[in-house]
Formats: structure tokens, C-alpha cells, sequence
């Protein structure tokens, strides 16, 4: 083989989007940085991986073997990146402690696990791979067809047909709309965002947070709770009043949100984080969510709203680096600057603007700032970068808007 040949069986690592990570983790970056010969093969078994779950019969990756026994699995198995091992939830600790192996597969959607994170990590290199399996069948970017989904057996197939047509729903569906008890539309609006979550909507309807069995007087949780009952459970289109939630709301004690306890129209995104942080305490561990901290929970409200935000300092005296990760429910974009920036770049009095460019301006930057490095032993001068670690499964984001002429 020649040396054009094998440079053309190597891997490259995919140059993220400004703003992005290069790797999922540094777990993932010292597996990927090793060497290339590492990287070729971790790469070229996570294509195979990819094959085996999105080509296969769907038997083959949720099956894995306990005690020399094969067992299938409804939930999902994991895939080892570093063998060709599967593995279930319950013995992945196990396998990975025995053969020093940190990296898995999620039998089902074909994600990066990281069991050194002990999560799922999102590298640029390894999704870009997962995205064209699922949407072009391949690894090529050629996107494919659609009839070339379907063979004509099954297209012409009555059962596939009458199987994926869905059939008209009753009216509980949480179509109703929520009465103004006086200037309350700020709160009806995020009431409304809540009931059409999906991820809070099963886990009220699910039982989630038992009712009857809750000892809290006015809480708003239970509030919550009766909620959904009565927009999923009811076929019922009139307004509905959302009185609980406002006698919950009304007598709560947090002193950091009582400005919202008015007649008067307040600010939806106050009464966002004040509901999110009231029903983290009802279902979560009980502590206050501390923003800007690692806060570990795993409640409903940390689950759907919040993610994790790392601030990378780098020395400019020995480039050493430390990194900090907090939690983080929303993202606050400020508007001035980017109206200025913008405007100027482009000579326009008022601009139009993207969310993008709202981003980029906030997470793309680097910050100076004096910094007090262990390596040097004394205060020097660094950069400070923030990129968003985790995405959250619901990203709530507040525009500040404080330059009306130029929007």
C-alpha cells in the first residue's frame, strides 16, 4: 500500500463550530489525541457500532450477554467503543473497572457515552458521523431519498399503512386557554410553555409528584399537578383559572421574587425562574438551585431546564489552563452591544439581528482579566472564555433589550 493510500485511510478530528468544544470531553480528547493510530481504530469502530444499530436487525445491538446467556433487552444496551463487548446498564461499571474501558454507545440512538463524565457527551467529530447515518443511511453527506426509505413491498403494504396512520385524537389534548385573573397574561404564558412540554407533561400525568400523598400546604407543585389533570384527563375546551397556582404564587415567601407579588404586569422570565426554582424544591432534593454552581440534581425541573456552562481561564504567562462548570437554568443575551457592533460594521442605524450573532458575541469572545495561576505562582494576566458544556433538554433564553430604536 502506498503512503497516498494509508494518509487517505486516516482520520481527521472535525473542527468544531466557533464557539463549540473540538471534543466532548477531555476524557474523549486524550482517546482521540493518543495517536492516530487510536484515533483510526476508535473511529472505525464507532462506524461499525453506527452499522450494527441502524443497519441490523434491531435484535442485535439491544441483545447482550449475562453469564455467558444472551439477553435482550427492551431498554437500551451499550455498545464499548474500545472492544467489541455489550454490555447493559447494570454491568457497564463492571466492564469498564475490569478492562479499563470509559467509552459506550447508547444501543438506540447511537450517542457518546462517557463513563469517566458519567453522562452523554456531544463531540463534534463522532456526532457528525451519527447525523449522516440516520439521515443519509450512509457516511457520505448525500442525503437520501425519500422513497429510498421504504422498500415497494412495504409501501404498498396496507398494514404499514393502517400501523402509522394516526387517528383523530379526543379533545384532551391541553388545547384550552387560561384565564387574565387581572394583569396575570406574564404568567399565563409560561403556564402555557409548561403544559405543552412534553418532559413535564409525562411526568405529572405519570404520577411524578403524588398529590395526595404531599404534606406542603399551597403548594404549587400540586397545583401543577391538577393542572394537567385537568387539560389532558378532561375533554373540556372552556378557560380555564388558574387559581391555585395564584394562591401558591401569592403566599410564597421568596423574598428574591416578591416585587412579583403585585396587581400590576411583571417580567415573564422572573416568574419563569421563580416557578422553575418553587418546583425543583417540591420534587428535587430540597436545596436551593445555586446558579453558578455545579449544582447536582436530578429532579424533573434540573432534567428539562437546566445545563452546564464551563469558563476555561488560560494563563498568558505558561498558557496553563483551569476550567469551572456551573449550572445554568437560562441564557441572558444583552442586545446593545451586537446593535452597536453591527452597526457600525455595517453603517446601518438598525440592523437586523440573528440569535446567532446574539451568541457569538457572548460565547465566542475572550475576556482579560488578572488571574492568580498556581503554576506561576503569582497573579498574571489571562483569558477567560465560557462555552456551554451541556445543553439542556428545554434552552430558555432572555434577550435583553435595552436599546429600543436600534431593534
Amino acid at each position: 500500500m502506498s503512503d497516498d493510500d494509508t494518509r487517505s485511510l486516516e482520520h481527521q478530528v472535525k473542527s468544531p463550530v466557533p464557539g463549540s468544544p473540538m471534543f466532548g470531553c477531555e476524557h474523549v480528547q486524550l482517546l482521540l489525541s493518543k495517536n492516530q493510530e487510536v484515533m483510526n481504530s476508535s473511529i472505525t469502530h464507532y462506524k461499525l457500532i453506527l452499522r450494527n444499530i441502524f443497519d441490523a436487525t434491531p435484535i442485535v445491538p439491544q441483545t447482550s450477554t449475562q453469564e455467558g446467556r444472551p439477553v435482550t433487552t427492551l431498554t437500551s444496551n451499550y455498545l464499548c467503543l474500545q472492544c467489541p463487548m455489550t454490555v447493559s446498564e447494570e454491568d457497564r461499571l463492571k466492564h469498564g473497572t475490569k478492562k479499563q474501558h470509559r467509552f459506550y454507545v447508547d444501543s438506540r440512538s447511537g450517542c457518546l457515552y462517557c463513563q469517566m463524565c458519567d453522562d452523554f457527551v456531544w463531540d463534534p467529530t463522532l456526532e457528525e458521523l451519527r447525523v449522516r447515518k440516520i439521515g443519509t443511511g450512509s457516511f457520505s453527506g448525500r442525503k437520501r431519498k425519500h422513497n429510498e426509505l421504504f422498500s415497494d413491498s412495504m409501501k404498498d403494504d396496507p398494514r404499514y399503512i393502517t400501523n402509522n396512520t394516526t387517528t383523530a385524537s379526543c379533545r384532551a389534548n391541553g388545547l384550552r386557554g387560561i384565564y387574565n385573573a387581572g394583569a396575570t397574561c406574564y404568567q399565563n404564558v409560561v403556564l402555557q410553555s409548561f403544559l405543552h412540554n412534553p418532559l413535564l407533561r409525562n411526568f405529572y400525568l405519570s404520577d411524578g409528584h403524588q398529590s395526595n400523598d404531599c404534606q406542603v400546604s399551597h403548594c404549587l407543585s400540586c397545583a401543577m399537578d391538577d393542572m394537567f389533570q385537568d387539560f389532558y384527563a378532561l375533554e373540556n375546551t372552556n378557560g380555564y383559572t388558574a387559581a391555585n397556582i395564584l394562591s401558591g404564587f401569592w403566599i410564597s415567601e421568596k423574598k428574591a421574587f416578591e416585587n412579583l407579588v403585585t396587581t400590576k404586569e411583571q417580567d415573564a422570565h422572573e416568574f419563569f425562574q421563580f416557578l422553575a426554582e418553587e418546583l425543583h424544591e417540591r420534587n428535587g432534593d430540597g436545596k436551593k438551585p445555586e446558579i453558578g454552581s455545579e449544582h447536582s440534581c436530578n429532579c424533573i425541573m434540573h432534567q428539562t431546564f437546566y445545563g452546564k456552562m464551563q469558563t476555561t481561564t488560560t494563563c498568558q504567562n505558561c498558557s496553563g489552563q483551569s476550567n469551572s462548570i456551573q449550572s445554568f437554568l437560562d441564557l441572558s443575551l444583552g442586545l446593545e452591544n451586537v446593535v452597536q457592533k453591527k452597526s457600525k460594521r455595517t453603517g446601518q442605524k438598525k440592523p437586523s439581528l440573528t440569535l446567532q450573532d446574539c451568541l457569538d458575541e457572548e460565547y465566542i469572545k475572550y475576556d482579560k482579566c488578572e488571574y492568580r495561576c498556581n503554576n506561576c505562582n503569582g497573579t498574571q494576566q489571562a483569558k477567560r472564555h465560557t462555552s456551554i458544556k451541556r445543553l439542556p433538554n428545554v434552552l430558555s433564553i432572555q434577550l435583553k433589550v435595552s436599546v429600543v430604536g436600534g431593534l
